[in-house]
């Protein structure tokens, strides 16, 4: 077992840190708490991966070495020397997190803070505090191993951050090993689920087939007895006709004999009856028994193809059904007030008129700054997240687009980010990840003229689409 970072975090930092933090950002020290729990994961997992060479992880080792390792054992001190000690300690994390995180800052900050239920600016404050702390960690166990060292140690930790990510967050850091993690824990639910299906299936025709068996079982019984009490009521017949004296057996031998042998014939065409009818109720119990077989054969089969087809589909996509509602998510939209021409007021109009027409939309009102995917003004998207709730059975694609000016590799780049940065607050606002594609296409598919300012401004955009 790799040693956990997270929980040496937890012991020497987690608590102290909460308590102080708290009492700087005037919040409560429960949800500094529980934000950690969800800072401490995401910066380790961008930490792995940004190590994934020797040239990624050697600038990481550079960002170790130049933190003070003194300040892991003195939290309380730290922040008792005022404000100028604690904006030292926020100016550190701030460059941490701006080399590890860039653009996906927003959307890590919305998460985070909608988990603990921290306001964003206290949610990126207590980041900037907790990365100095997490690298110290860090520091403290490679000391002296060099970049190897720092690469094992990190790559160890990829099963103790996929358990304590907050739910979406591998998908907005685009960490591949948490995504497979949690997918895999929903394959095997729903494997789990068809198998119980077919156990039950198989259980429910084993029942049919003995109750077929047994119902049988008496048919043969009663002919059975039918045929025993036909032969003892001949033998009685003939033990009466015997017993009454044999005066009259000489003028009346013949008529006996003659009445035995018709009674030979019927006693014999009976039994053939009895036999006939006994041989029937065994080929009815058979061709019962072999039918009921033969379903439950088809009952396992269908539940083995249940279940093969339930792992491949990790259960998600069953349930998008455009039509779907919930009441109340339904009621609370209906209380929303959606601004003319703005995504949501596009996707609501096309939703009310029975899923018809363009199912792509383009947001009105975000506002990012130059060169950034931070967001500075999200309630289009919260309006959108409202629809979304209401409409569980659908499921959207975020789009993201730049101008062409600059590097086209840093558009590509900006714009991939951007869109994981309305993925992120989305899904700040109770929208299940799974339901969101974020995809950055740079300066691709221009939808105006990008010799003109206006075009240019055009073109830089975000746009949502309802997957069909």
């Amino acid at each position: 077992m790799s040693l956990n970072l997270l929980d040496m975090l937890k012991d020497q930092v987690t608590g102290q840190l909460a308590n102080q933090a708290s009492s700087f950002l005037g919040e409560d020290e429960s949800a500094v708490t529980k934000a950690l729990g969800g800072i401490f994961p995401s910066v380790l997992g961008s930490l792995i991966s940004g190590a994934s060479d020797k040239s990624s992880a050697s600038g990481i080792m550079d960002m170790i070495k130049g933190v003070d390792m003194n300040m892991l054992g003195n939290i309380g001190g730290l922040f008792g020397g005022g404000a100028s000690s604690v904006n030292g300690l926020l100016n550190s994390g701030g460059g941490i997190l701006n080399t590890l995180l860039g653009d996906k800052m927003g959307g890590i900050v919305d998460m985070i803070s909608k988990v603990s239920g921290l306001g964003s600016g206290s949610t990126s404050s207590l980041m900037k505090m907790a990365a100095p702390f997490l690298m110290g960690i860090i520091g403290k166990q490679v000391s002296g191993k060099g970049v190897g060292g720092l690469m094992d140690l990190l790559m160890g930790q990829k099963e103790h951050v996929a358990k304590a990510l907050p739910s979406g967050m591998g998908s907005l850091l685009g960490l591949g090993f948490a995504d497979m993690g949690d997918m895999a824990g929903k394959a095997m639910g729903a494997v789990s689920g068809a198998g119980k299906m077919a156990t039950g299936a198989v259980g429910s025709a084993g029942k049919m087939a003995t109750g077929a068996v047994g119902s049988a079982a008496n048919l043969a019984g009663n002919a059975g007895k039918a045929a025993s009490g036909a032969v003892g009521s001949a033998a009685n017949a003939a033990g009466s006709a015997a017993s009454t004296g044999l005066g009259w057996i000489k003028w009346a031998l013949p008529l006996l004999v003659i009445g035995g042998i018709a009674m030979w014939l019927f006693t014999r065409g009976g039994a053939d009856k009895i036999t006939g009818a006994v041989g029937d109720a065994v080929e009815a119990t058979t061709d019962a028994a072999g039918s009921a077989a033969g379903a439950v054969g088809d009952v396992a089969n269908a539940a083995g193809e249940m279940t093969k087809d339930a792992a491949g589909a990790v259960a998600d996509a069953a349930g998008a059904v455009f039509g779907k509602v919930d009441a109340a998510a339904k009621a609370a939209m209906d209380k929303v007030s959606f601004a003319a021409g703005s995504a949501g007021s596009q996707m609501k109009g096309y939703i009310d008129g029975g899923f018809k027409g363009d199912s792509n939309f383009t947001f009105k009102n975000l506002n990012f700054a130059t060169g950034s995917a931070e967001l500075g003004n999200g309630s289009e998207v919260d309006n959108l997240a409202s629809i979304l709730k209401a409409y569980p059975g659908v499921n959207v694609t975020i789009n993201g687009y730049t101008d062409n000016t600059g590097d086209a590799t840093k558009n590509q780049a900006l714009s991939e980010a951007r869109a994981a940065s309305v993925m992120g607050r989305l899904v700040a606002q109770g929208i299940d990840i799974s339901r969101i594609k974020a995809v950055g296409n740079g300066d691709a598919n221009p939808v105006a003229d990008n010799a003109t300012a206006e075009g240019r401004a055009a073109n830089r955009r975000i746009e949502i689409s309802i997957n069909k």
